[in-house]
């Protein structure tokens, strides 16, 4: 069983995160005096493991936030994450949610422009459940000291501790990307299971285990955050109907996930997805996970995808003046096609390029 645990949190590592630095000897707090074990909010004591997970603490100031984005994100780096927009010109605390240990912390420059370092910080929760806050600009100095001394120029990390955290303690501060305003909130549940039309696509972690973070709130902190789940689209917030999700696969439909070829998945090779959030379409080809071919957001679609069936067409204009036409010709096989300007009056054939479910 401790074999079992440990490789999962390995893979979760090396998936999530990406690949290997050097490991850490596990750290305890033995520098501390008896005075500072009983007021520091880090203890070396484990607690009682409550299963399932129940966060109990708010993990940032809740009045500094534009928004909570749901998770699914099908254009942003993860869909697994909750991207977090912070309120213009401020800056947020972030704290922990729960009693949890934790097993990494994250120290890299993010992008090749970045001129600092910003940290994340990943928890088990002893029940099958991991948790990271990620994209923080500075940490706490009582954390601090498991981070790596220099940044990274990779977010990769196979980087074990185990150090337990009271619920509620001081992670660090951030204001956000820079042209985002986000930090992020993973979590990930291994007893979760998929509903893909094609499983055997899938192989990436957050597209297998992901699960709403806010849905581990007890329930007046849970109803609170979902009031604010949703987006920014022009200054203004749209309201999620839910919490998101990350499989958008849909039978007959254009919506959810296609492949180049039979070898590619959601990690290797080229895909498809396509899907919407708050009545936005998204169209995006990635391939080997992060590198993107093309991407499409249409904030006023004529059609949403889960409409559009077999031997249907639907053209979708992005807001850089360019466009993407889908026809599903099975429920197995689609072709896309795509340019500048305006959207033509039907489906080109030239160089339409097909995909598989």
């Amino acid at each position: 069983m401790e074999h079992k645990k440990a490789l999962m949190i390995f893979l979760f590592l090396v998936f999530v995160l990406g690949c290997t630095s050097d490991p850490k000897q596990t750290v305890k707090l033995d520098n501390q005096t008896e005075q500072e074990k009983q007021n520091d909010t880090l203890t070396e004591t484990a607690e009682e493991i409550n299963c399932p997970p129940v966060f109990s603490y708010e993990f940032t100031e809740f009045s500094k936030i534009d928004a909570f984005q749901p998770i699914g994100s099908i254009t942003g780096a993860s869909r697994g994450r909750s991207y977090i927009i912070i309120k213009k010109g401020e800056t947020v605390p972030v704290y922990a949610p729960m009693d949890a240990t934790l097993i990494s912390v994250i120290y890299a420059y993010r992008g090749p422009d970045a001129d600092h370092g910003e940290y994340g910080f990943l928890f088990d929760t002893g029940c099958g459940v991991t948790f990271l806050l990620d994209h923080l600009d500075s940490a706490s100095e009582e954390l601090k000291r498991y981070a790596p001394a220099e940044p990274s120029r990779s977010t990769a990390t196979n980087d074990l501790i185990s150090i337990p955290v009271k619920g509620g303690t001081l992670l660090g501060y951030t204001d956000g990307t820079p042209l985002a305003r986000t930090f992020d909130f993973l979590a990930l549940d291994s007893a979760k299971t998929g509903s893909y039309i094609n499983p055997d696509r899938w192989k990436w972690d957050q597209s297998l285990y992901a699960i709403c973070p806010y849905d581990l709130y007890e329930d007046n902190l849970k109803e609170k955050y979902y009031q604010k789940i949703g987006t920014i689209i022009e200054g203004k917030f749209r309201k999620a109907e839910d919490c998101g999700k990350t499989i958008y696969d849909i039978e007959n439909t254009i919506s959810g996930g296609w492949f180049l070829d039979e070898k590619s998945t959601d990690l290797e090779g080229e895909f498809l997805l396509i899907g919407q959030q708050t009545g936005v379409v998204d169209l995006v080809v990635k391939t080997d996970r992060e590198g993107i071919k093309l991407r499409i957001t249409d904030y006023d679609p004529v059609q949403l995808p889960e409409n559009i069936g077999i031997g249907e067409s639907v053209c979708y204009q992005g807001f850089n003046n360019d466009w993407v036409y889908v026809h599903l010709i099975g429920n197995r096989t689609i072709e896309i096609n795509n340019g500048r300007d305006a959207c033509p009056s039907s489906f080109p054939t030239k160089n339409a390029k097909k995909y598989y479910r």
